[in-house]
C-alpha cells in the first residue's frame, strides 16, 4: 500500500494554500494612489447639483454644475481632503447636496431602515405561512367533525328530496291548488 499523508502535511499544504491564497488577494487590491482628476471626478458623482433634480455635478450640463467641478478642482489643487470637499459644499448648500445622505445623525434611518423593513417583512411572511401551515392542518380534522355533526340535517334534506321527487312538479304546467291542496 502507498504511504498515506498524514494529518499534518494537510493542514501544512492547507495553512500553505490559504497563506498564498493571502498574499494574492493583498496584492490585487493594493491600490496606486489616484490622481488628482481621478479624484475630482469621485467627487463629482457624489455631490448633487443645486438646480438639476436628480442629477450630480458630473452629469449636468448647468452652469452651475459647470462651476462647482471647477471648484472641486480648485480645492482639491489646495491640498484639501475628500472629505473637506463634501463638508465645503455640504455647509454651502445643506446636507441634501450630497448624493449619499451622512452616516450619522437622524441620516443614519436612512441606511438602517430599509434592511430593517426588509427583515420585518420576512418575519412576517414566515408568521404568516406558518399560521396558514396550521390551519391546514386544524380545518381537516374540523371538517370530519362537522360532517358528523350535520349528518342528522343532511338525512332529512334527502328525505325531503326522495319524498319531492314522488310529488307532482310545481310550476307553470301544474294545475293550482287551494290552501286545503286540492286543484281547482
Amino acid at each position: 500500500m502507498g504511504a498515506m499523508p498524514t494529518r499534518g502535511r494537510i493542514s501544512g499544504l492547507a495553512l500553505l494554500t490559504i497563506a498564498l491564497s493571502l498574499l494574492f488577494v493583498g496584492a490585487a487590491c493594493a491600490q496606486k494612489p489616484l490622481t488628482l482628476d481621478e479624484r475630482a471626478q469621485a467627487l463629482d458623482k457624489r455631490i448633487m447639483c443645486p438646480v438639476c433634480p436628480g442629477e450630480t455635478i458630473d452629469q449636468t450640463q448647468a452652469e452651475i454644475g459647470k462651476q462647482m467641478r471647477a471648484l472641486v478642482r480648485e480645492k482639491l489643487a489646495e491640498g484639501w481632503t475628500d472629505q473637506q470637499v463634501l463638508d465645503y459644499f455640504a455647509d454651502r448648500y445643506g446636507p441634501s447636496i450630497l448624493a449619499t445622505p451622512p452616516k450619522g445623525g437622524f441620516s443614519v434611518l436612512v441606511w438602517i431602515g430599509p434592511p430593517i423593513g426588509i427583515v420585518a417583512a420576512l418575519v412576517g411572511l414566515a408568521m404568516v405561512l406558518r399560521a396558514m401551515r396550521r390551519g391546514a392542518r386544524v380545518a381537516q380534522p374540523e371538517t370530519v367533525a362537522r360532517k358528523a355533526d350535520l349528518a342528522p340535517y343532511l338525512d332529512v334534506v334527502d328525505q325531503e328530496l326522495t319524498a319531492g321527487q314522488d310529488a307532482p312538479p310545481k310550476g307553470r304546467g301544474a294545475p293550482a291548488r287551494n290552501r286545503q291542496g286540492r286543484q281547482r
